[in-house]
């Protein structure tokens, strides 16, 4: 995590200064990431794709916002989120409760069942729960960011997500053992 973190880092600096290499790098190292982000704002492999290029003349031209030394990946897919959800329909309400599994080495079967518990799982939680969980585990945001996105104090978030994480945690044993009771 520390080395993606000074990767990208490294690439935004690279952007900062003019060089075009920057954003190869920065793709190279966030580029699944940033387009799991805005699938799961769009729903739509095409509508992400033009989210994640959107974002990336929002980095560029907005590079000056960056404060070195903060989250780095949380900057870069806060904007995608923001260029995702400037893609939809404005009526269209964000579904956050897309999970869209780029881990290697699964075949398809594999990720289309982690996918559906991952659903599974998250529209058994409030919409408040699943906010801070998208929040802090698909953007990688830290409790401060998450509380000031959100406008609840730090408390407030941190104590939603252990109560969504031990939910997720009971939903997940009560499967397991209705699993072995099938078995």
């Amino acid at each position: 995590m520390e080395q993606e973190q000074a990767t990208t880092e490294y690439a935004l600096s690279l952007i900062a200064a003019g060089d075009p290499a920057g954003c190869d790098l920065l793709y190279g190292q966030l580029g699944g990431a940033m387009l799991a982000a805005a699938r799961a704002v769009t729903g739509d492999r095409a509508a992400a794709e033009d989210a994640v290029q959107d974002a990336f003349i929002r980095i560029v031209r907005g590079i000056r916002g960056y404060r070195p030394g903060t989250n780095p990946r949380a900057w870069v897919l806060r904007i995608v989120r923001n260029c995702a959800i400037a893609k939809i329909d404005r009526h269209k309400a964000a579904n956050i409760d897309e999970f869209y599994n780029l881990a290697d080495g699964q075949d398809c079967e594999e990720r289309a069942c982690d996918r559906l518990l991952a659903e599974s799982l998250l529209q058994r939680l409030t919409s408040a729960q699943r906010k801070v969980i998208y929040l802090k585990y698909f953007l990688d945001m830290t409790v401060r960011e998450i509380a000031k996105e959100v406008g609840k104090s730090k408390s407030y978030v941190q104590k939603e997500i252990g109560r969504s994480e031990q939910k997720m945690r009971q939903m997940l044993q009560s499967r397991g053992q209705n699993g072995d009771a099938d078995g």
